[in-house]
């Protein structure tokens, strides 16, 4: 029961490893999250605070009512981000206290928010309302009285005073309030020139004007006459105060919440590599007592295999499943055994029969091609022979005249000469036959032009290829030499272009033969075309069997092809491919893979 047992424990293991990462990875989830909602808190926190800080620049900026806005919205708000920031505190030291520190910070810095509220209503907010708007009104009513007077120094002193007024509201220079003084001073001396009740009443304005400027500039002075003074300056303490606190707080709690993720993916990682290094040992512990029997086997396999002995056996007699398994394999090759001894018999059978087959059908052939010329021959000795019986028979009784042995020599060249003609056909039957097998020996490899071979095969057949009949195209590169067998290149040249002159040529149509050859890929590939007759399509796919021929009763022996084809498969390892596409020219399509060639360079 090893496998059984086995399998239940890598089971358990995977079981195992499942859950921890499963486990792990809600762990890790759930604390990203926390992550993410206590980021996004202190991020509402801090637009608050952004908000609140807005709004003093508001205040400073706008000098509407409509700025004057409350903040208790934004303290609310505050105070329900602080609360939810506070909930999703989990132990981490400190973090109260500083959360607290930050509070107390928003709340002093909303404490001086609403002084300033307080000091801009009694400055006023418009030029009609608070101290602004009555040392306004006792101005205008001194322009008045001088216009109304048309006293030109009092306007001009009134006017320098003015300027003075201004400019120390515009840049808060202490410099321009010196001046504005001593102008009030020596405008005060020159009302008090005028005549009565005129200076008395104008001396009057301009007191209730300097009061309420005075005020006016007390209460600025209290707000602060620049950023870093007054209230003004405690707000711009407050402010970095808060924003640093809250910089500190943000940092301490982002750390603090990715050391959290760092120690629970850790011991996440921890979980896995004791399990991992379990599962390990479990199964270096089981492969210890089931890999003996499984490398046995795998053993026998191989050696099977290998060396092809379906006689070898496992020969585990066991009873646990690794045994039985074995046991199947040995089963399995002594089937395999039988089925190949049964096969090679059957397979030789069939050699033999196909051999057979294949020699009765060349004996059939070639006897037939034989048939005719040896006819021939019997016929015409059989005839002389005769012929001398009846010379023999008139020599004896002595009848032989000059007109019979005359007659009898004409009759004998004829016979000699047709004997002699039809034995020469036999010859090369025979010659050809023996060329199917292609065992004839060759000299060895040499070094030739492609080129200048083929042009070597059609310069034998000038005399066939008539330039009005026929028309050669040679598209062979003349740099091209090949390290190969001439002999066979030449024979297949030579059986190719007879078989072109001999099958493919229409009568009273010019036949076009084109030879082509180029380099792809390290393989040499010849193509040899022509637009003749080209081959019925059911012959195409025994075209290159021996004696398989269309113009058997004019000649045609059909050996041609077959020639070629032995010799391209088995003398030069090529291959031949043929083609006739609608029955209208034919390729012949010369593949040789192995062959050795150079280009020369010019």
């Amino acid at each position: 029961m090893k496998l059984q047992r086995s399998l239940w424990y890598f089971k358990a293991a995977a079981v195992a490893g499942v859950l921890v990462i499963a486990i792990g990875s809600a762990l890790v989830y759930e604390q990203m999250r926390l992550s993410s909602i206590l980021t996004k808190t202190l991020d509402g926190i801090q637009n608050t605070i952004n908000q609140l800080v807005d709004q003093e620049t508001a205040f400073f900026i706008d000098r509407t009512r409509h700025a004057l806005k409350d903040l208790s919205p934004l303290l609310a708000q505050y105070q329900l981000q602080q609360q939810q920031l506070l909930a999703q505190l989990d132990g981490a030291n400190n973090a109260v206290e500083r959360v607290l520190a930050l509070d107390a910070s928003v709340q002093r810095y909303g404490q001086i928010y609403a002084e300033m509220t307080v000091l801009r209503l009694q400055q006023g907010i418009d030029e009609e309302s608070g101290r602004y708007g009555d040392f306004r009104r006792a101005v205008h009513a001194l322009h008045v009285a001088s216009e109304n007077l048309q006293d030109l120094v009092l306007g001009a002193q009134l006017l320098e005073l003015r300027r003075n007024e201004k400019d120390f509201l515009l840049r808060s220079d202490e410099q321009y309030l010196l001046n504005h003084t001593r102008l009030a001073t020596e405008l005060n001396d020159y009302l008090l020139t005028l005549p009565e009740p005129t200076g008395h009443a104008l001396s009057a304005l301009l007191a209730q004007y300097l009061e309420s400027f005075r005020s006016y500039v007390a209460l600025l002075k209290q707000l602060g006459l620049s950023p870093q003074q007054g209230l003004r300056g405690e707000s711009l303490t407050a402010q970095q105060v808060m924003r640093t606190q809250l910089t500190a707080l943000s940092e301490f709690l982002l750390t603090h919440s990715e050391q959290q993720s760092e120690r629970l993916l850790w011991w996440v990682l921890l979980l896995m590599i004791v399990i991992s290094s379990a599962t390990y040992a479990l199964l270096n512990y089981l492969n210890g007592r089931v890999s003996s029997d499984i490398l046995k086997i795998n053993k026998v396999l191989h050696k099977v295999t290998q060396d092809e002995d379906f006689s070898l056996r496992v020969d585990n007699q066991g009873q646990d499943e690794i045994a039985q398994i074995a046991q199947q394999v040995d089963s399995l090759l002594a089937f395999i055994e039988t089925l190949l001894s049964r096969l090679s018999a059957a397979q030789q059978r069939l050699i033999e029969e196909a051999k057979m087959a294949s020699l009765g059908n060349m004996v059939s052939g070639f006897a037939h091609e034989l048939n005719t010329p040896i006819g021939i021959a019997i016929t015409s000795h059989s005839h002389l022979k005769e012929r001398m019986d009846n010379l023999k028979q008139d020599f004896e009784r002595g009848n032989l005249r000059k007109q019979s042995l005359s007659s009898l020599i004409n009759e004998a060249e004829s016979a000699l000469q047709l004997l002699e003609c039809n034995l020469y056909r036999t010859a090369n039957l025979i010659d050809d036959f023996k060329l199917v097998a292609a065992q004839r020996d060759y000299e060895g490899e040499t070094e030739f032009n492609l080129q200048a071979l083929v042009q070597g095969v059609l310069d034998c057949y000038q005399n066939e290829l008539q330039t009005e009949e026929y028309h050669v195209q040679l598209e062979i590169p003349a740099e091209l030499y090949l390290t190969s067998y001439p002999a066979s290149f030449n024979q297949i040249f030579r059986y190719a272009i007879n078989n072109c002159i001999r099958h493919a040529k229409i009568p009273e149509q010019v036949l076009t033969i084109t030879i082509t050859s180029m380099i792809v890929n390290d393989y040499l590939h010849i193509y040899l075309k022509d637009d003749g007759q080209g081959i019925p399509r059911e012959l195409l796919p025994v075209v290159f069997e021996p004696f398989v021929t269309s113009k058997r009763n004019q000649g045609g022996t059909g050996l041609g092809l077959s020639i070629i084809y032995n010799l391209v498969s088995q003398n030069l390892k090529g291959e031949v491919k043929i083609q006739s596409p609608g029955g209208k020219g034919v390729c012949l399509h010369f593949i040789f893979p192995q062959l050795k060639y150079r280009i020369e360079e010019n």
